[in-house]
């Protein structure tokens, strides 16, 4: 499999066949969680999060929104001839991506700096990558209400109370944070590297993995996320996103969220 790398990376591709083995262990968290490059079927029918998230607005956002998305983000990676098997890995340092040596030109370059993607490129990944990643978390933190727990457990509401007081407390901050967001984007719980959580929000497609996008104290990896785009809620709730994201809370798959807290904290990449 070939894979798009960083310039600090570039040196260093030698050793992906080391690290394969040593991470053999982790490979099955790491394909139960990572994004790929196909569009998930949901794991509920379109009326399963009525009254909360309708069945018209789900299958159109899902069918054609998300769709879209992704059909652009193939079109993007086509010509590329690349074979990715994790979207994710291609998140961080998205300015600084170089593609890497293929075998099957007539003509080998020699000599002289990685080649670079183009900045049209570099905007479609960062665009439709971005999206069909947050858009494919957003499907797998959705679950019917009362198909599982009420609110966050374990673990991760241990780290929730640490870092914000309380359950309450967090839910108030996040709904806050989603209400002064301007425009088009998403809301995020963030684990980042130094394992505090932290909620931060975005504009349109770009989420905390984006590290040379997105500010130093927001990057990390996401438990949670709220898509604040107006096609999410306005056919049942038109311009009140207060009300969308009141009764978001309500079939939000908090049994996903503390898995993925679990994987997160175990420094396992996804």
């Amino acid at each position: 499999m070939k894979h798009l790398l960083t310039r600090r990376t570039f040196l260093s591709a030698s050793c992906i066949s080391v690290a394969g083995v040593l991470s053999a262990a982790e490979e099955e968290i790491v394909a139960s969680l990572g994004i790929p490059m196909r569009q998930e079927p949901l794991a509920f029918e379109f009326d399963a999060l009525e009254p909360y998230l309708d069945a018209a607005t789900l299958k159109l956002h899902y069918t054609r929104h998300h769709g879209e998305i992704f059909d652009k983000l193939s079109a993007t990676l086509h010509p590329l001839n690349l074979s990715i098997g994790n979207l994710t890995s291609l998140m961080p340092n998205l300015r600084d991506l170089v593609l890497p040596t293929d075998p099957r030109k007539s003509v080998v370059r020699m000599g002289g700096p990685p080649q670079t993607l183009s900045a049209e490129t570099q905007h479609d990944i960062r665009v439709y990558g971005g999206a069909h990643i947050n858009h494919t978390a957003f499907w797998r933190f959705l679950a019917p209400a009362g198909s599982g727990p009420a609110g966050p457990e374990g673990k991760v509401a241990e780290a929730i109370i640490r870092d914000f007081g309380g359950i309450n407390e967090f839910k108030t901050a996040f709904t806050e944070a989603a209400l002064k967001h301007f425009g088009s984007g998403w809301a995020f719980l963030v684990y980042r590297p130094d394992g505090k959580l932290v909620i931060t929000t975005t504009r349109n497609e770009d989420n905390p993995l984006m590290t040379d996008i997105v500010e130093l104290g927001q990057r990390g990896r996401f438990i949670l996320c709220l898509d604040l785009w107006e096609h999410s809620y306005y056919l049942k709730y038109r311009n009140d996103r207060k009300k969308y994201i009141e009764a978001w809370w309500n079939v939000v798959n908090w049994k996903f969220v503390a898995r993925t807290y679990t994987v997160v904290t175990n420094k396992v990449r996804v």
